[in-house]
């Protein structure tokens, strides 16, 4: 059960209620056990084990959730919420449509490149993890969906249909951070959000939003201001 920080919900539920602010010793016990729990997953490692990396007691975590599942969902949603978090924060400061998408994916791929095989194995081998993670990835991909809709509606973004396009990035992006991927491109991490970046930009762009449709569209506002002057 949840219950010291995201309230009074059992496990098998997988939805834990909108957290309450941690103190600040839970929050240095959460974001050590995210550590481990990133690199190990849960299955693996015992309560006791976890205690004494932590050098703190049993009661201790147990006084954050009921049984080692309920730590490791509640570990599991408070990185799910901070990658949330960051994405809609660091969108909110893009000077255009395209660095607004990639601004608001960077955070996920960031902290995602933390987790190891045997977190993600672990998240998919228990439901209620699952759930939270399915319920993250579709409120990612809702917000996606949303800038590409509006960037077609504005003439920014060819007409490509929203949801496929926020499902191909938010896969794209995922693939392109793992190891086998960069291994086999001869790319840094960097090098490949950054090449990645460009075919979003490239791709998603509407040709009258290139160099040259603004050349385009600045001979047109000349013009028009030239025959408005002559009418005058």
């Amino acid at each position: 059960m949840i219950r010291a920080i995201h309230g009074a919900r059992s496990s098998t539920s997988g939805s834990p209620r909108a957290p309450r602010s941690p103190s600040p010793r839970a929050r240095r016990t959460l974001e050590a056990l995210e550590e481990i729990f990133l690199r190990e997953g849960f299955r693996r490692i015992s309560v006791g084990e976890i205690a004494a990396r932590l050098h703190c007691s049993r009661r201790t975590l147990y006084e954050l959730a009921a049984a080692k599942e309920d730590l490791f969902l509640l570990v599991l949603d408070t990185f799910l919420r901070r990658i949330r978090r960051l994405g809609d924060e660091a969108a909110l400061g893009a000077a255009d449509l395209a660095g607004r998408i990639e601004r608001y994916l960077a955070p996920g791929i960031r902290e995602t490149a933390r987790a190891s095989n045997v977190f993600f194995a672990d998240v998919a081998g228990l439901p209620p993890a699952r759930r939270l993670f399915d319920a993250h990835q579709q409120a990612r991909i809702a917000g996606l969906r949303a800038m590409v809709a509006e960037g077609a509606r504005r003439g920014v973004f060819r007409g490509f249909d929203p949801h496929l396009v926020a499902e191909v990035f938010i896969g794209a992006y995922r693939r392109v951070s793992q190891p086998d991927f960069l291994a086999a491109a001869n790319l840094s991490i960097t090098e490949a959000y950054a090449e990645l970046s460009r075919l979003l930009r490239h791709g998603l762009l509407h040709p009258e939003n290139g160099k040259a449709g603004a050349a385009r569209r600045s001979r047109a506002r000349r013009s028009s201001q030239s025959r408005s002057r002559a009418h005058r």
